[in-house]
């Protein structure tokens, strides 16, 4: 039996997932992206902002077997669940610890459990029922890009061995069981900005660097002379 799917992506990792869906014919697609760089083809369309989302699919007639969400921006307001029977959203956190913004980021300062999960939505941030997950360890010394790249790496697998079953009906997915921990992009600011008169210890100092960089780029600084400068960290393995 034919499955209508609503997939929502937001990063270039949803292109690996419309690829893989695209190999099953009783898969009927409807795919929107909210970045304009993702428009592969003609079947993908474009959702430029958030009002523009919510009022599509208020006047749109259309319902859904799933919605599936892959690093989707925005969170989809309660008057639009009536449009799908299930959904799917992919997290980058070992939830509930990470519920929110930037997990991986968060978890390098603040040390808790991460990995991945896949898991339904509800009207709320990232606190529906999982349907799969699976725990990452990371090295003391990791980076926010680090965890990124492992994180895309590995939900993605996740979901690839298990979205047949969960659409089939095959799984049921479970409470989320631990202490909620509930992540805002306000939080990290006040890791950004470092004093030269602080004393830091060397490890704190390398966590914060590393958590607050991505590649070369860098949201640390610090004033000298009124002057702002970058300052950015780099933790090379040199022997065993």
């Amino acid at each position: 039996m034919e499955k209508k799917i609503l997939l929502l992506i937001g990063k270039p990792i949803g292109i690996d997932v419309i690829n893989f869906l695209t190999k099953f014919s009783n898969l009927d697609l409807e795919i929107w992206s909210s970045n304009n760089e993702l428009l592969i083809n003609k079947k993908v369309k474009y959702l430029k902002d958030k009002k523009k989302f919510i009022n599509y699919f208020l006047r749109s007639k259309k319902n859904y077997d799933f919605l599936i969400l892959v690093y989707w921006p925005w969170l989809v307001p309660g008057n639009l669940f009536g449009k799908f029977k299930n959904s799917i959203n992919f997290h980058p956190a070992y939830l509930p610890f990470g519920r929110g913004w930037y997990p991986h980021v968060h978890t390098l300062i603040k040390k808790f459990k991460w990995g991945v999960s896949l898991h339904k939505i509800l009207p709320g941030m990232d606190d529906g029922d999982i349907w799969f997950q699976k725990e990452i360890k990371f090295h003391k010394f990791s980076n926010a890009k680090d965890l990124y790249d492992k994180s895309k790496d590995e939900i993605l697998k996740l979901f690839k061995k298990n979205v047949i079953k969960i659409i089939k009906g095959k799984v049921k997915a479970k409470k989320q069981k631990g202490r909620v921990i509930t992540l805002y992009k306000k939080d990290l600011l006040k890791y950004d900005e470092l004093k030269l008169n602080k004393n830091y210890k060397l490890e704190d100092l390398i966590k914060i660097s590393n958590a607050r960089s991505f590649g070369k780029k860098t949201f640390n600084y610090f004033f000298y002379k009124k002057n702002k400068y970058s300052f950015n960290l780099e933790i090379k393995k040199i022997s065993n």
